[in-house]
């Protein structure tokens, strides 16, 4: 991840094979510190991994994992830490040893629980495994069973590769999943860091912080995870091979006169040094064919499409993110935009109308309402809590705001070096866009963290190390730079190291604190999947789920904290009963719900499921022991099944009736209206034409692009026609 910068007689850079020209002024280090490091890495590894066997995982409390890691691995995720700030404090980058760091980084942070819970962690991470299980055993998705039924590509691909591959247990993708995508996630944000006019040492660190600053937990196997790599690969294409070829030189503040250029003071030293000349804050567009254009044009819709069919929230970002570079003159593909703007229309009226039917004010009453979502994706949720979880939700916050504040420090350190780093403006601005949409259950405001991450990284690590370059200041006028004063001394980044690592050391410690501080309810043991089997084994129609909740469901939007549903999902049917807080015993509410649910009916409960309700809805500690002991003890009641970890209960003599068929695939629950038949034709022939004009941009140059006109007019109509349609759906369809 380093740059370095050449006049243009000289040839690209070393011969193959040959290390990297040190820069000058920095003598390299010999081999024993190189080894010095291997064995200090190799000694945070061990005191990392080996005392994870003496966890007792039964002694954690509300503040999750952090309480229970021994101090012996707290000291090695310190020394893992250090090693790779030392590391970055060398002379010259070391790519080997810098990559290793990295991948040891990710697998002790994001692949710890792999050495202490016995089977996948996260109860949703099991229900995407119900997805993928539904679509593998019926070839189809069902709208009125799920709502992420109705973008079933991921769900559609996984069920694919793992029938491919003749793999039936999905368990072991489910444990490996977040430490594996996190490593992919590298890829994409590595092809983004190699525009930027960066240090090494600003591109290695942003691409640690990118690691260590991930806690928001969506890296599990889900189409969020999916859709949030083909985002980083949409961005790195465009900003890679779409960006405008005059980008190199210095551009005069526009909105300044003759007249108002000769005059000086505090306010227009201020006005200058925001809109004044500034540098690029990216390298010189390359030179790609327009055959390689072309096909990565195409690559980029594949990707549009793909996104879309995936998953929710994503492909709108994808769109706001495009049509953001555009306006700040980073992206050459002006109507991309509205090619990706189109296709998340269309996939919502047309693909997804079996679930906003019906719900239109439940799933658009946010549209707008910015200061509401924002207020339930922070206060709103730490009010939800009580006891430690309090803390946890509150440190997530309070680590949100300080990457939010440091990137905008390091934005403006930046821009005061005369540099404008409008690709990371953009990348960290359009995810707050989302706000505008809906709270999305509450978690708008982690989605929003987690899309604005790359270039908050990117701008955290510009705030120790802003300069733009290594290498000394370059005269050639073809390429004008403004690198400022370079200090070249041995020493000199020794300041900005030990700065960045004190962050370091308190970002690892934060990651570590709130990424699995809701461990306690979040683990998934053994019996809780073994519950759900017995279940199924027990009774061969439709499965009548009754669970506790302490709070109304149907106003919070609850669901049993288990891995419901992982597979047979559409004989499940679920149905709470609210907990009679002052007693435990009290099992009229459980008895009556059984009935009602016929001779499918089971009450089943968890150990996690109990901590969640005391952690999450304050019920007594004791409270899930008590109810249990009642349940066992009651004449009308059988246990089915119970260990200390899940238990499973039925009436002994359930009443026939009701018996529920189990429900057949349902499709997509695609619908039509009056002009449906017209938007399907238009459809197509609007983005073939929309893509094609793309495609013919490419070839002209920059004088000639009034030679579009002719399919600018043919879209126009197209493109009126395919709006009303959307539109005549949204009003005709109920």
């Amino acid at each position: 991840m380093s740059v370095t910068v050449r006049r243009t007689e000289q040839p690209e850079g070393p011969p193959e094979g040959r290390p990297e020209p040190v820069p000058p002024g920095y003598p390299d280090v010999g081999r024993p510190v190189l080894l010095g490091i291997g064995a200090l890495l190799a000694a945070g590894l061990a005191l990392f991994w080996l005392p994870l066997r003496s966890v007792d995982l039964e002694a954690m409390t509300g503040h999750g994992l952090i309480g229970v890691l021994p101090v012996a691995t707290l000291l090695g995720a310190l020394l893992l830490v250090l090693t790779f700030m030392l590391t970055l404090a060398l002379p010259r980058p070391h790519r080997l040893l810098l990559s290793a760091q990295v991948l040891m980084l990710v697998l002790a942070l994001h692949g710890v629980t792999l050495a202490l819970e016995p089977v996948a962690r996260f109860p949703t991470a099991w229900q995407t495994a119900g997805f993928i299980e539904y679509l593998t055993r019926t070839g189809t998705v069902s709208w009125d069973l799920d709502a992420r039924f109705s973008t079933p590509g991921f769900f559609a691909f996984i069920a694919f590769v793992v029938k491919a591959a003749g793999q039936n247990d999905l368990e072991p993708l489910l444990r490996w999943a977040p430490p594996v995508t996190n490593l992919l996630y590298l890829v994409p944000y590595v092809l983004i860091l190699r525009v930027l006019r960066a240090t090494w040492r600003a591109k290695w660190f942003a691409a640690w912080i990118f690691i260590a600053a991930n806690w928001v937990g969506q890296d599990y196997l889900s189409p969020q995870a999916f859709a949030y790599l083909l985002f980083l690969f949409f961005v790195a294409i465009l900003v890679n091979w779409f960006r405008h070829h005059d980008e190199t030189t210095q551009r005069a503040g526009r909105r300044r006169s003759a007249e108002t250029r000769e005059r000086t003071g505090p306010f227009w030293r201020v006005y200058a040094w925001l809109f004044g000349a500034k540098d690029p804050g990216e390298l010189p567009a390359p030179k790609v064919s327009v055959r390689e254009q072309s096909i990565l044009l195409v690559l980029l819709f594949v990707l549009i499409l793909v996104g879309t069919a995936a998953h929710q929230l994503t492909p709108f970002l994808m769109t706001a993110s495009c049509a953001g570079l555009v306006l700040v003159r980073r992206c050459s593909l002006r109507g991309l935009p509205f090619v990706a703007g189109i296709v998340y229309a269309a996939w919502i009226s047309f693909m997804t109308v079996g679930y906003w039917a019906g719900r239109k004010g439940e799933l658009f009453g946010g549209l707008g309402k910015v200061f509401t979502n924002i207020q339930q994706s922070t206060g709103g949720r730490i009010g939800q809590q009580s006891g430690d979880i309090k803390d946890i939700q509150q440190l997530r916050i309070l680590i949100a705001a300080a990457v939010v504040g440091l990137a905008v420090a390091g934005l403006l350190r930046r821009r005061s070096r005369g540099i404008d780093d409008r690709v990371a403006l953009v990348l960290l601005l359009v995810p707050f866009s989302s706000f505008g949409l809906q709270n999305y259950g509450g978690e708008v405001g982690l989605r929003i963290y987690f899309f604005m991450l790359p270039a908050a990284c990117l701008l955290i690590s510009y705030l120790f190390f802003p300069a733009p370059f290594d290498a000394p200041r370059v005269r050639d006028p073809k390429v004008r730079l403004r690198l400022g004063r370079l200090r070249t001394g041995p020493r000199r980044h020794w300041p900005a190291v030990a700065a960045a690592s004190i962050f370091a050391v308190l970002l690892a410690g934060g990651f570590l604190s709130v990424r699995y501080g809701n461990e306690k309810y979040e683990q998934v043991r053994p019996s809780d999947v073994r519950a759900f089997d017995v279940m199924l084994k027990n009774h061969d129609g439709v499965v009548g789920v009754v669970w506790l909740s302490a709070e109304n469901p149907e106003l919070t939007g609850g669901t049993p904290v288990m891995p419901w549903s992982y597979r047979g999902w559409e004989r499940f049917n679920r149905t709470a009963v609210i907990a009679n807080r002052t007693n435990p015993a009290d099992l009229s509410q459980i008895i009556q719900t059984l009935r009602n649910q016929g001779p499918g009916g089971f009450f089943v409960t968890t150990r996690s499921h109990e901590d969640f309700q005391v952690l999450s809805a304050g019920l007594a500690q004791d409270y899930g022991a008590r109810m249990r002991a009642a349940l066992a003890a009651s004449p009308l009641i059988q246990t089915v099944y119970a260990d200390r970890d899940a238990a499973v209960y039925k009436l002994k003599d359930p009443p026939a009736n009701p018996v529920l068929p189990v429900p057949k695939p349902a499709g997509l629950g695609m619908r039509s209206s009056p002009w449906t038949p017209a938007g399907m034709v238009y459809l197509p022939v609007l983005l073939g034409v929309l893509l094609a004009r793309e495609l013919r941009r490419l070839r002209l140059p920059p004088g000639e692009l009034r030679r579009l006109r002719p399919m600018t007019v043919l879209a126009m109509p197209l493109f009126v026609s395919v709006v009303a349609v959307i539109i005549e759906r949204f009003v005709i369809i109920q």
